[in-house]
């Protein structure tokens, strides 16, 4: 996982366990919420919050082996509990986990896939694309968790199939094809990803330690490292290929 800079001039914004905050809201298909809820009842590091309307996952018990930027031993007594996951119920079909970080949301999808079981499957995800400064944070997190639901972008992946479609349509030999598909990969590559994201997975080709939901949030991690550095000309889709190129190369790193 790549080490964010802290520039004292501009300080970033991280969780209380170090990671740089960033939202992400996981999104669950249930049989129905009672079956949901019945499967959270069996952790004790779940507990219901009647006044925020919603169930907490909290930072102890079965939880607390995990290790964010920083280990739970290495906390400060005074910051717990903390508090590293909301659930909710939009509709009668859904259960959202909501977190602050992209580590958190990674360890929460390993962490409650057995717990869940096979009929509650983890089918999309929204994330914040940008990291934060802590003035930002001045008037609450809470203020900015609400930033997932402002200017949302539901991407479609069959958009994607038919612009490749209508780019190649047209095209007769074999040169025309390649000609037409590599330029209309790299109007791929100059678009970038929105702010806010939402977008399906596709759960029956993910593995059992998340590989490909992994490979997801980090990059766009890496995009989100870039940006607060400064190179705001720099896509998801350079990212990808950067990493590409950096494996290839024997380098199996996600460093930025």
């Amino acid at each position: 996982m790549i080490k964010p800079i802290h520039d004292a001039r501009t300080p970033l914004l991280v969780t209380v366990t170090g990671e740089p905050f960033q939202p992400v809201r996981l999104y669950y298909a249930v049989p129905s919420r009672r079956v949901a809820t019945k499967a959270l009842e069996t952790l004790r590091c779940i507990d219901k919050d009647e006044r925020a309307k919603c169930w907490v996952w909290l930072y102890v018990d079965e939880a607390a082996s995990l290790t964010f930027e920083r280990a739970r031993k290495d906390l400060p007594a005074g910051v717990h509990p903390i508090v590293i996951g909301r659930f909710r119920f939009p509709d009668k079909n859904f259960m959202a986990l909501e977190v602050r970080s992209v580590p958190r949301a990674i360890e929460a999808a390993k962490f409650f896939a057995p717990i869940l079981g096979p009929s509650i499957v983890l089918t999309r995800l929204r994330v914040i694309n940008r990291w934060f400064k802590v003035e930002e944070a001045t008037a609450g997190l809470d203020r900015l968790d609400k930033l997932l639901d402002a200017n949302v972008v539901r991407v479609n992946p069959k958009d994607a199939e038919d612009a490749l479609v209508q780019a190649m349509a047209g095209t007769r030999t074999q040169e025309e094809k390649l000609a037409a598909f590599w330029a209309h990969m790299e109007t791929v590559r100059r678009k970038d990803v929105p702010l806010v994201e939402d977008f399906p997975l596709i759960p029956e080709e993910e593995t059992p330690e998340f590989q490909d939901l992994t490979l997801t949030l980090r990059f766009r991690t890496i995009r989100a490292f870039e940006h607060w550095q400064g190179n705001t000309g720099i896509t998801l889709a350079d990212v990808i290929q950067r990493v590409v190129k950096q494996t290839k190369g024997g380098e199996q790193r996600l460093d930025g």
